[in-house]
């Protein structure tokens, strides 16, 4: 009998150049919610301003998802890679393109936040060149986009005018998400009702869909 395969590692990067996109938030969202699926989730912080890090510490330096301090994303997805870690979620900080791009270059798919206006969706191409030019595969997430809006729609349609993947699953504007960082926590955990539990589902549901070789 051939020894079983340790499963595959799956490297997952959110990026983009304009502030105020969502990053963190959508990223410790997932990185929560892939812990239900996997014990072995793992945080790399690539942001100067440590946002992720400090969620990580408000949730009380957990294991699962656990983070990693790193000096070269490249070192550390080796290392993660070695010790058998299924999931890594990478965030990364704004407008500084020395330090967005090393976390798209070790990625298997990039998430791109932005929220539906013209001035966040204009930024996101900085982003999808960076992409292009690794190669990566990457996709949109809308975030404080109400479904079904005209602006919604507009919003979708000009992302994917050249091609773009626009996930079908927005994040909407609720204040579970916001008030859930400050205690380490994501939004579907704080909020009493059902809806970011399903948004982040549904977004974990697309992106396991949209990663090479599909993740069931």
């Amino acid at each position: 009998m051939a020894p079983k395969q340790p499963p595959k590692m799956h490297v997952i990067t959110l990026a983009s150049s304009k502030g105020g996109a969502g990053k963190t938030t959508i990223c410790s969202a997932l990185a929560v919610r892939a812990a239900q699926d996997s014990k072995r989730v793992a945080l790399l912080d690539l942001d100067p301003a440590e946002s992720l890090a400090s969620w990580w510490t408000r949730r009380g330096r957990v294991k699962n998802p656990k983070l990693f301090e790193v000096d070269a994303a490249t070192e550390a997805i080796e290392l993660l890679l070695s010790q058998g870690w299924q999931w890594v979620f990478i965030d990364t900080g704004p407008a500084n393109l020395a330090l967005i791009e090393p976390g798209i270059a070790v990625a298997d798919l990039v998430l791109i936040p932005t929220r539906p206006s013209a001035f966040d969706i204009e930024q996101t191409a900085i982003t999808v060149e960076l992409c292009e030019a690794h190669g990566k595969p990457h996709a949109f997430v809308l975030n404080h986009a109400e479904p079904g809006t005209k602006l919604t729609k507009s919003s979708i349609r000009f992302l994917q005018q050249n091609g773009g993947t626009v996930i079908d699953a927005p994040i909407t504007f609720r204040t579970s998400y916001m008030s859930a960082v400050t205690v380490g926590k994501s939004g579907p955990e704080v909020e009493k009702g059902e809806v970011a539990r399903q948004e982040i589902d549904a977004l974990w549901s697309a992106v396991k869909n949209l990663l090479p070789g599909k993740v069931t």
